[in-house]
């Protein structure tokens, strides 16, 4: 991926999303030491190079360390059509939005 003409996932942006989703769903410290500690390694973004509709294919792998340690590789698709917007750029964006949405959806499920 060629990060000055392809939009592709910040870590910023993926931190914050995974901290307020742990939050909402019970899963961070509030205070003291925590039992675990998550990190996630985006070790893949499939975008395609031009389409109507764009699919996006996010391959990213959590490891969760401190009481216990495990790994998750988890692989999601996200799409995004010229419906979503007539602008290629956006569409990529709304597909790398779509693609981490559904990672972290499925972290969710293999936590509980």
């Amino acid at each position: 991926m060629n990060v000055l003409t392809v939009p592709g996932v910040g870590n910023e942006p993926l931190k914050a999303a995974l901290e307020s989703t742990l939050a909402a769903n019970g899963y961070l410290a509030k205070s003291g030491t925590p039992k675990f500690y998550l990190d996630a390694e985006i070790k893949n973004l499939d975008q395609p190079l031009i389409g109507l509709d764009l699919d996006v294919f996010a391959d990213v792998t959590y490891r969760i360390s401190g009481a216990g340690a495990a790994s998750y590789p988890i692989k999601t698709k996200g799409t995004a059509t010229f419906s979503d917007s007539p602008l290629a750029a956006d569409r990529m964006r709304i597909a790398n939005e779509r693609a981490m949405h559904e990672n972290i959806k499925e972290l969710l499920q293999v936590l509980r």
